[in-house]
């Protein structure tokens, strides 16, 4: 019988490794059972009903106006949006010190729109729930509505500027936020390096996606155990999961096929 060689560094990267995963497996293990019986605890609890009850009152009284504290984040949006503005507007045209703070205020710009459209969509969702529970009326859910567009349009407004003042500052950048074909053009436009960075960007944001899709399948699962809530939410936990792992492995052989197709030719 052929023995394992030890000196095979695929071999060797297991065994050093799979300690490591058996301990978190483990530690899973323990955390998933406190969080049952505390769950357990929960549910058994007499005040429980009243607990809930006063929660859902509080939540449909709030919720409709959480919607527009999304327009914290826009603000910080508007703020590096501006000292971007101005850094470019002083801008000498050779120090590059100056181009790159401007992109990265930029970058910041687009981050907090982006936080902000997802607040709202997050504050929206939970009006929605509590319609049917009797949280919430029908009102509530028409403040909620235009809470959301207006946060919507601001966000829109605001992808806008940063989108033109790139442009402004990279004239070879393509695009407009209204195009539908939007990404593609910008991406199109993009240098080497550039889309070096997208590349590793989104494979970071793939890697966070999988992993917090399978952290709330999870929960859910267990949620589900205690807490009857039917298989749609659990299934809505799953399927970013699949969606993603699918279409990264999709997109991975469509490249490979590229990549035979021109060395062939």
């Amino acid at each position: 019988m052929k023995q394992p060689n030890t000196q095979d560094p695929v071999t060797r990267d297991n065994r050093q490794n799979w300690p490591k995963f058996v301990a978190i497996l483990i530690v899973a293990l323990f955390a998933g059972g406190a969080l049952g019986t505390a769950v357990t605890w929960i549910m058994e609890n007499p005040s429980r009903d009243e607990v809930i009850r006063h929660l859902g009152v509080a939540l449909g009284a709030c919720s409709p106006w959480v919607v527009l504290c999304a327009l914290l984040f826009w603000a910080g949006s508007v703020v590096c949006y501006r000292r971007a503005k101005a850094a470019f507007a002083s801008w000498n045209g050779e120090d590059e010190d100056v181009l790159e703070s401007t992109e990265h205020l930029l970058s910041w710009s687009i981050l907090w729109a982006t936080a902000s459209q997802f607040f709202a969509f997050a504050a929206f969702s939970v009006v929605v729930s509590l319609i049917p529970l009797g949280y919430a009326d029908y009102l509530s859910l028409l403040a909620a509505i235009v809470g959301l567009l207006v946060v919507t349009f601001l966000v829109l407004l605001s992808q806008q500027r940063v989108v033109d003042l790139t442009r402004r500052i990279n004239p070879e950048k393509q695009g407009s936020v209204y195009d539908l074909k939007f990404q593609k053009k910008w991406l199109a436009s993009c240098d080497e390096a550039e889309r070096q960075r997208i590349g590793q960007a989104a494979y970071s944001s793939f890697l966070v996606t999988s992993r917090t899709a399978m952290v709330v399948w999870i929960a859910m699962v267990l949620v589900n155990l205690y807490l009857p809530i039917g298989p749609l939410p659990v299934l809505a936990a799953l399927i970013p999961w699949g969606v993603g792992q699918i279409s990264y492995l999709a997109a991975c052989l469509k490249m490979e096929r590229s990549g035979s197709s021109s060395a062939k030719g």
